[in-house]
Formats: structure tokens, C-alpha cells, sequence
């Protein structure tokens, strides 16, 4: 299976891209300290202002400056980190969690799981996104309005938000774990292992794991990408992870800057610019957003190719070694009757001792009767 998703292109150049881009921000952040380079105004010979920002990409390459005169490349990179990382840290926890509550539940308490499933289901209709803003608008935005700083530091506001965002996704995620779990039980080979005796945890993990393994990677790396659907909607609602503080553009308007620099952030900000002459502003982000997004995809896509062609693989492996042993017994059948017939046990030199001293035992016997 490993070497099936190294030479999955479609695999290594999603996960190349994601982690490239997570280790980038990581290394920034350890030798830069976070630093963002702010543009300057532009002046001609003569002293007088040539442009001033924002800069559009062909001015200031790559990716142009924001309505503050920041570096778009660099708040993208540092912003980097808070997304892909808090996506994966809220994706990993929401995936364990699930995976204990639904597999457990459906194993040891399905009577108890069967009554609170309809609660549970209810979450598929509604919308996270509302849910998630009803509950962090009051400590991400609420403070700064009535007091103009925050009463909790940045790091109370970052596990607040991850532990509302993991909350949220957690029974849906269940109930769909709970589901194929309550699927596989249904097949024969789990009817014959609990006929045979077999213990729960036993069918757990000597024949629902082998065949949940894959599904469990699928659902991982799709949760990773409602997560960050998630986050894209809350900063369209200016719920910014971390919160943000209120600064003067350079048009002396007061705007919310994200604190932590964080993707949705910045589309949350700036998605104001997207129908103006400073349209790069919000579309850079949502086009990193989009990247990604795809990046998981193409993961998704190319280890579903790499299981479906790692099975087929096996499959003729397992046909080709039946067939070769099949042709083996034959042979061995053959030859053994010929010994046994001429009693002449030099025909079954290749045969292993216990195939000999079988023959021998037999050929004893007949002599004997």
C-alpha cells in the first residue's frame, strides 16, 4: 500500500503542496519571528508620490499588499500555520473522538445510541457555520466592541474556538462512523465469528479494522477539508480565529485586522475590495483556500486508486499462489501414488521428510496387510 501511494501522482503532489506549505509557515515563523514587510509610497525624480499602496500583484510581486500596506506573500505565509495547523489539530480531534464515541456506541451500547441517533442527525441540518457564530461571536467580537480590548489573552480565545469547532463536527462525524460500523456488522463472516464466540473488541480488530482502515483515512482528510469550509464561512462573518484588533486603513477607515494573520481572516477583512480596483486583496486568499482544497482532494482521490489497485493487486497475488499450490498438491499426489505403487522411494527425493516418512509408513502398512 505504501509503495502504491508514492507512485500515485495524484497523492504525493496534494500531500507535497499541504505539508510544503505548513512546514514553509513553521520555518518563518522559528528564523523571521512572523515578520511582514509593509510597503512604502512610491516617489518619482522629482520627490513627488508616484503610487501608493495597496499595490497591485505586477507592482508588488508576487501577490500585491493589502489595504494596510502588508505584504499579502507574507501574511499568507505567516497566516499559514493558524490555518492548515488548527484545521489539522480540529480534523485529528474531531476524527478520534468519533471514531471512540461511534465504533463504542455501536458496539457496546447500540440500544443507547439507537434512541439519541435522531438528536444526533439533527446536526446534518443545521448549519455549522450559524451554530459555530452564535457561540464565539460574544468572545471574539463582543469584548471588542463594548471595551475596545479584550478581556481573555490570544491564547484562551485560540482554545475556546478549537474546542466550539471540534464540538460541532463531532456528531456528525460519529453518526457516520457509527453507520458503517453498523453496515459492516451485517455481512456473514461478523454473523460467523459472534456464532463461533468471538468477542466484540476481538471483531473490532481482527475483522472490522481491516476492512474500516481505508474509510478511516478518507473520512480524516475530508474532515480536514470541513474544517477549513468552516473556517472560510466564519470569517465571512468577521469571526476572525483569535479575534481581531480595529486599525485605520490608508484611506482612514477604521477595518478589523486579523490577529493571527489566519486565511478566512483575511477574505473576511477584505471581501469588501472583491467588486473594486483592489480586487486581488480578497481573491489571493480565496484562491490559496481553493489550492488546498484541492490539494486534499487530489489525496483523497489518489488513495482511493492506490487501495483500489493495492486489493486488485492482491487479489491476483492470492489466485496466482492458490493456482501454484494447487499444481503442487497434484504433482506430489502424483508422484506419491507412483511411490507407493513401485515401493521405490527414490522418486520422492524432493519431497520434504514428513511427505517421505508418510510414504514410507504407507507402503510399511501394505506390505504388512
Amino acid at each position: 500500500m505504501g509503495k502504491a501511494l508514492i507512485k500515485n501522482a495524484q497523492f504525493m503532489i496534494g500531500s507535497t503542496f499541504f505539508f510544503s506549505v505548513l512546514a514553509a509557515s513553521f520555518f518563518y515563523t522559528i528564523f523571521f519571528q512572523d515578520h511582514i514587510p509593509v510597503a512604502e509610497l512610491t516617489y518619482d525624480q522629482n520627490g513627488d508620490i508616484l503610487a501608493r499602496p495597496p499595490y497591485s500583484p505586477v507592482e508588488h510581486p508576487p501577490f500585491g499588499t493589502d489595504n494596510v500596506s502588508q505584504d499579502l506573500f507574507f501574511l499568507l505565509l505567516v497566516g499559514a500555520k493558524y490555518t492548515l495547523g488548527i484545521a489539522l489539530v480540529i480534523a485529528l480531534a474531531r476524527f478520534v473522538l468519533s471514531f471512540l464515541l461511534g465504533v463504542g456506541m455501536q458496539l457496546y451500547a447500540a440500544p443507547i445510541l439507537k434512541k439519541v441517533k435522531p438528536l444526533l442527525e439533527g446536526f446534518f441540518y443545521f448549519p455549522a457555520p450559524l451554530l459555530a457564530y452564535l457561540i464565539l461571536s460574544y468572545v471574539l467580537m463582543r469584548d471588542l466592541f463594548m471595551d475596545s480590548d479584550f478581556s481573555t489573552t490570544f491564547t484562551e480565545r485560540m482554545v475556546f474556538e478549537v474546542i466550539v469547532l471540534i464540538m460541532i463536527g463531532v456528531p456528525i462525524t460519529m453518526t457516520t462512523i457509527a453507520r458503517e460500523v453498523e453496515l459492516l456488522q451485517e455481512k456473514e463472516f461478523i454473523t460467523s465469528a459472534k456464532v463461533l464466540g468471538g468477542s466484540r473488541f476481538h471483531m473490532l480488530m481482527k475483522h472490522l479494522m481491516p476492512y474500516f482502515k481505508p474509510q478511516l483515512f478518507i473520512i480524516f482528510i475530508r474532515e480536514i477539508i470541513l474544517v477549513l469550509l468552516l473556517l472560510a464561512h466564519l470569517g465571512i462573518l468577521n469571526i476572525l480565529f483569535g479575534g481581531a484588533a480595529i486599525e485605520e486603513d490608508i484611506f482612514g477607515n477604521s477595518v478589523f485586522v486579523s490577529l493571527s494573520n489566519e486565511w478566512s481572516g483575511l477574505i473576511g477583512n477584505n471581501l469588501k475590495f472583491l467588486f473594486t480596483t483592489y480586487y486581488w486583496i480578497p481573491l489571493v486568499p480565496i484562491i490559496c483556500f481553493t489550492v488546498t482544497i484541492l490539494a486534499l482532494k487530489m489525496m483523497v482521490q489518489g488513495f482511493q486508486e492506490a487501495s483500489a489497485h493495492a486489493s486488485k493487486k492482491g487479489m491476483v497475488v492470492r489466485k496466482e499462489k492458490k493456482s501454484l499450490e494447487e499444481y503442487d498438491q497434484k504433482k506430489i499426489d502424483d508422484r506419491s501414488f507412483k511411490a507407493r505403487k513401485k515401493g521405490d522411494f527414490s522418486l520422492v527425493r524432493e519431497f520434504k521428510m514428513e511427505d517421505v516418512d508418510e510414504v514410507k509408513g504407507v507402503h510399511i502398512w501394505n506390505k504388512n496387510n
